[in-house]
């Protein structure tokens, strides 16, 4: 099992990959099912409606015992006492006081803001209705008004009046309440589905990396990885995906779209990963030919790919809706992040291109061809950076220039990893900048834009759209009907209501329009200012330029008191309606933001986030935004005012004039130099995590399988607690920011709710009751003044909680509320009586605050109740939210550098001192001078060291003592062995001649005949002894050398190779000839001898190099061996070529003694240089060979 295991451990990232890819499927085969689920709806119908039915019975019972109203999520309730409303359970149904002939009812109801279904229960004079919201439908269109059905629906459907009976809807008894169909553009991909696509591209990405790994170098494997590339992408390419994920980023034209080849944001990656791998085959294709020219090639990839990757970015930012700007932090969606993910990979497969076409061993071997070949690589980079002087274009220079002076370093070191940050660091640093570059060039563009759209005024689609409606109005009766008839029936925001719905749509919605008749002497028949007519009579002779297309039409291109167009039409029976319009193109502050605008309007939301300047006249007439613009056109420099865009006051201005006098100022912030370092410490820290993952997840990492040393304990754990603590001081502190936000919101709201409420007490402090009929009119022009002053809407409430005036009376019309009090306001300023009240409320998909205040008389009576909004609150929220981020970001890059610095400076004071007693422990060699460890300090560790420091003491002294005794027992062994050579055959010479003397003493006769037989055997023994002798007096005599022609040279350079693995060796030759007449063996036997001494001598040395220089000069060839080592010391000097002598404790002292004999019988010499602590260098001098020599 172990070793099958093992076996797939070089695939598992293709195992992952299948593994994402299987998981995306699954999730695309379960989210892919369109099919309308008729039948779940119908239970759930069933279900609620079985809930409305038994809620209205419990409301009149829970009335009845005066209990609380306890009713489940998802219903409604109102009760009515006879036709008059007086509970319910918020205001989102949009009803009234009494009831109607629509509301309550039984049933399927159409209300202003969507279809509901009520179940209505009556009990004498209560009226208790319990509804639900099938479907939310609007008569705007925006991005928070938008038919929808309510989330506790499983799935969406809107409602249709007719239809087929296998789509209806029925109640308990079975009767068609409605039929359903699919709601279009409704059923929205989940977050699951979404992430589909990336699930696809990283499972590919993974698979692809990990064939690259295990094949790469082989020519087969990489055309089967080409054809499984191309096959991937034909797959990708006719999947067909979910209805749902069309509208996602990933599919939708509108977000991405260039050609037929790039129609999405998911062909663009997909496309992006074909040529990021497939360029990578190329190159393994190219470097395996054999043919020079293909070959040649190679240097020519790293441009085309650097092109690529320009092209890829500024496609990007032209084609798409990507948001890489880190201005706005929580703008940043998924695809900023597989963008940047995919330029990361395009940048990591730069590099390897660049690693693999970089010709450095042909500029190592060819010295006088270098320039050549750099220039040829650089020459193409700086011709594009010449161009466009795009600082973007250094970045390859900057690259190949640091790859040329590193070079390649493939094993495991920390300068790998150092060289990885530092590249991790430009790259991140130049694409933060040209980033930068081009989304303030695209802003440009758009201000330039937005400006020339904004200064054209006149409008003529509307002047064309007003000659054609005109007939349709002058044929409405109900317009001449009397004024008091009217006032019956209408209320002012009714008429505009009815008008604007009937004639004023399309290009009308961009306007703000307010209607109202006029009689022949000016009386309005809605209004109260009675001279309002006659100012606009006025205004029109004076500032209007009437229109050329129709009549009664006036353009207002100065926009006097705000307007854009006046209609003065008159009607039948001396009747006069006037329209007033304001332009919408430039946002309103004030009030509930862009509800109210129609996305038929054609406003564009960019906007909002600009100041914006309108001058007519030479005066400012406009102006919106943060930019407090100067208040005549004279103010600005006219040298800028030539410019279209230019720097004023801190801001960037984008200027159009459009006349003599007129001109639109669009300004935004300066960028600060801030959000460059925010987009780098973004993206370095996004690629950093990245490139951590994949090392990891592949097992390269330099940290796996590796053993981990206390040092780099320490050094982790530093950063693991620096991680923690700013994950979790930026969580606290985007709480405590959200909680203080939040806490000066509702401070600013209250106090604004008591300055209005001081202001309505001096009108109203005397009434005893507000009654609408009363005071509606009085408080109209009161309210939409305050609205005016305090930059926010006014909603008053009588006692009862329904609404008596309004300064958005257009919400109610349109029925987003309902005319009276949310229930849980009520419940708490009455019920609980409570003095403030300050909760979130929501229409449709937006979401404020809103606080409201009782309404005393002088008398402390309550009047009624002041409701206040608070819009905008979260988009502040999030943009300090964002500098708060954008900040945390900084300074975690800061302190993550620091905590490096720090970590490394702790772990080696810490680790230091172990460290060196590790790396002396580990260097002791016995029989050599080791080095003592100097360390002060008295702690546990200064114990350790002086322990040390002894014991190497007695290790030295040990060392010397067996060196001396081995060195005595070694001669004392030859010497006795000489001795037993010499003593066995004297001993029977010695008792010959002493037995030849006796006899000769004896007078023996037959002496002279022993002693003429002994003789030759004694000269026998004699002569064996003197061999004998002869063959030690040879052991300890050289030989003589066997003279022939020596290239000497030859012979260093053959000997070298046998040293290298041992130290660095540099050799250096001058000259031109370099034989000699010497024996090979002996010569050989030389230069071993001081190679080998030059590397004992630097054993100890830290960065040890060794020298040979060989020079010719006339008839004299010298050589010279130079090294970096420990050096002779002065006593030591005399002694050295001394036989038997030797500074080591090793070794028999022969050596130089050897060298200098040898030299001699090669009438060369020897000397050396010297100095202790610095080195040696010995200097041979030899006669050169010369024929005829």
């Amino acid at each position: 099992m172990k070793t099958q295991l093992k076996k797939l451990l070089p695939w598992k990232l293709s195992l992952l990959g299948i593994g994402l890819i299987l998981s995306a499927l699954i999730i695309l085969g379960l989210g892919s099912d369109d099919r309308f689920q008729k039948d779940l709806i119908q239970q759930q119908f069933r279900a609620l409606e079985k809930k409305a039915e038994i809620g209205a019975f419990q409301l009149h019972t829970q009335l009845q015992k005066k209990q609380k109203f306890n009713l489940e999520q998802g219903l409604y309730y109102h009760i009515y006492d006879g036709d008059r409303l007086f509970g319910w359970r918020n205001n989102q149904l949009p009803v009234g006081r009494y009831q109607t002939d629509v509301f309550p009812g039984n049933g399927l109801i159409k209300l202003k803001n969507g279809w509901y279904y009520s179940t209505t229960k009556t009990k004498g004079a209560i009226t208790c209705c319990v509804s639900f919201c099938l479907q939310n439908t609007y008569e705007l269109q925006n991005d928070y008004l938008k038919a929808s059905n309510p989330s506790f629906w499983t799935h969406p459907f809107q409602i249709q009046l007719t239809g087929s009976q296998k789509d209806a809807l029925r109640d308990k008894t079975g009767k068609i309440v409605c039929y359903l169909t699919p709601l279009s553009n409704g059923n929205k991909a989940s977050t699951t589905l979404i992430l589909t696509p990336l699930l696809l591209l990283l499972g590919l990405s993974l698979i692809l990396f990990n064939l690259f790994r295990n094949y790469r170098g082989q020519v087969w494997a990489t055309g089967i990885i080409l054809l499984f590339l191309v096959t991937c992408r034909i797959l990708l390419y006719e999947v067909g995906w979910p209805q749902q994920l069309l509208d996602s980023d990933w599919f939708s034209a509108s977000f991405f779209a260039y050609d037929e080849w790039t129609p999405n944001f998911f062909e663009f990656v997909i496309n992006g990963l074909f040529v990021g791998f497939g360029g990578q085959l190329v190159v393994e294709l190219i470097r395996k030919s054999t043919n020079s020219i293909v070959r040649s090639l190679l240097r020519g990839l790293p441009f085309l790919f650097w092109i690529w990757i320009i092209g890829q970015i500024d496609l990007v930012l032209g084609h798409s809706n990507i948001p890489v700007n880190f201005e706005h932090l929580f703008e940043l969606r998924l695809s900023t992040f597989v963008f940047f993910g995919l330029i990361g990979f395009y940048f990591y497969q730069f590099q390897l291109i660049l690693l693999v076409s970089l010709p450095l061993q042909l500029l190592k071997d060819e010295p006088k061809n270098r320039w050549i070949i750099l220039g040829l690589i650089f020459i193409p980079f700086l011709a594009l950076y010449a161009l466009d002087r795009n600082w973007f274009n250094l970045l390859p220079i900057i690259t190949i220039t640091l790859n040329l002076i590193l070079g390649k370093r493939s094993e495991f070191s920390w300068f790998r990893v150092s060289r990885q940050l530092l590249m991790l660091s430009l790259f991140s640093f130049f694409l933060s900048l040209h980033l930068q570059q081009l989304v303030k060039q695209k802003e440009l563009e758009n201000r330039r834009l937005f400006a020339q759209q904004l200064s054209l005024e006149r409008n003529i689609n509307l002047e064309l759209s007003f000659s054609q409606i005109k007939p349709e109005i002058l044929k409405e009766k109900w317009l001449l009907s009397s004024f008091d008839s009217l006032k019956k029936q209408l209320t002012k925001v009714s008429f505009e209501h009815i008008l604007n719905q009937k004639f004023f749509q399309g290009v009308w919605d961009g306007f703000e329009i307010e209607s109202d008749l006029f009689d022949k002497n000016g009386k309005p028949c809605f209004g109260t200012d009675t001279l309002r007519f006659e100012k606009l009579k006025d205004l029109v002779n004076v500032h209007s330029a009437p229109s050329e297309i129709e009549a009664n039409i006036y353009f207002m291109p100065h926009e006097e008191q705000g307007l854009s167009y006046v209609v003065l039409l008159p009607l039948a029976q001396q009747k006069i309606l006037v329209l007033t319009l304001i332009s919408k193109r430039i946002p309103e502050e004030m009030g509930f933001p862009r509800l109210l605008i129609s996305d038929q309007a054609g406003i564009s939301k960019s906007l909002e986030k600009y100041s914006i300047g309108k001058y007519a006249e030479e005066r400012l007439i406009h102006q919106t935004g943060d930019f407090n613009f100067p208040n005549t056109l004279r103010s600005f420099p006219k040298s800028l005012l030539k410019q279209q865009h230019f720097s004023f006051r801190g801001y960037e201005h984008t200027v159009f004039l459009s006349g003599e006098g007129s001109a639109i100022f669009i300004a935004t912030k300066q960028s600060a130099w801030l959000n460059l370092i925010t987009s780098f410490a973004f993206i370095f820290v996004f690629w950093g995590g990245l490139t951590i993952a994949m090392n990891f997840m592949s097992g390269q990492g330099f940290l796996m399988g590796r053993e981990w040393s206390l040092s780099l304990k320490i050094q982790i754990a530093f950063l693991v607690i620096l991680v923690i603590s700013l994950f979790l001081y930026g969580l606290g502190s985007s709480i405590f920011i959200g909680q203080q936000f939040d806490g000066y919101a509702q401070q600013a709201l209250k106090e604004k709710l008591h300055a209005v409420e001081m202001e309505l007490n001096n009108q109203l402090k005397q009434l005893d009751t507000l009654d609408a009929t009363k005071a509606a009119f009085q408080l109209e022009a009161k309210t939409a003044k305050l609205s005016s002053v305090f930059n926010t809407d006014i909603f008053i409430y009588d006692a009862d909680g329904f609404l008596i005036s309004s300064s958005r009376p257009k919400l109610f019309a349109f029925g987003l509320v309902g005319e009276h009090m949310d229930a849980q306001a009520m419940d708490a300023l009455i019920g609980q009586k409570s003095s403030y009240f300050s909760h979130q409320e929501q229409i449709g998909n937006l979401k404020y605050r809103s606080a409201y205040l009782p309404l005393m008389n002088e008398k402390r009576n309550l009047l009624g109740f002041i409701n206040l909004q608070l819009f905008g609150q979260q988009q502040a929220y999030e943009q300090q939210l964002e500098e708060f981020l954008k900040a945390a970001i900084n300074v975690f890059i800061l302190l993550l550098a620091l905590s490096v610095f720090i970590a490394l400076v702790v772990s080696n004071w810490l680790i230091g001192p172990l460290q060196m007693v590790a790396k002396s422990v580990k260097n002791i060699e016995f029989g050599k001078k080791n080095q003592r460890i100097a360390y002060q300090n008295k702690d546990e560790i200064g114990a350790i060291v002086q322990s040390y420091n002894e014991k190497l003491i007695e290790l030295e002294t040990a060392a010397v003592k067996l060196a001396k005794s081995e060195r005595e027992s070694a001669w004392r062994d030859l010497a006795q062995q000489i001795a037993h050579e010499i003593k066995n055959p004297l001993t029977p010479i010695k008792l010959s001649i002493q037995h030849l003397l006796r006899n000769l003493e004896n007078g023996h006769p037959q002496t002279l005949e022993q002693v003429q037989k002994a003789l030759p055997s004694l000269i026998e023994q004699i002569d064996g002894l003197a061999a004998m002798a002869n063959e030690f007096a040879q052991f300890a005599k050289l030989p003589d050398p066997q003279f022939e022609p020596l290239d000497l040279k030859n012979l260093v350079q053959s000997i070298m190779p046998l040293f290298e693995n041992k130290s660095i060796i540099e050799f250096e030759s001058k000259g031109t000839d370099f034989t000699i007449l010497a024996d090979k063996k002996m010569l050989g036997q030389v230069l071993n001898n001081l190679i080998n001494n030059a590397l004992q001598a630097t054993h100890e040395t830290v960065n040890p190099v060794i020298q040979i220089t060989i020079a010719s000069k006339e008839k004299l060839l010298s050589l010279a061996v130079k090294d970096n080592g420990v050096g002779i010391s002065e006593a030591a000097k005399e002694k050295i070529f001394t036989p038997y002598f030797t500074t080591k404790s090793s070794g028999s002292g022969i050596g130089l003694n050897v060298v200098r004999q040898i030299l001699e019988k090669h009438s060369g010499k020897i000397h050396f240089e010297s100095e202790e602590g610095k080195g040696s260098c010995f200097f041979v001098e030899l006669p050169l060979f010369s024929e005829g020599s």
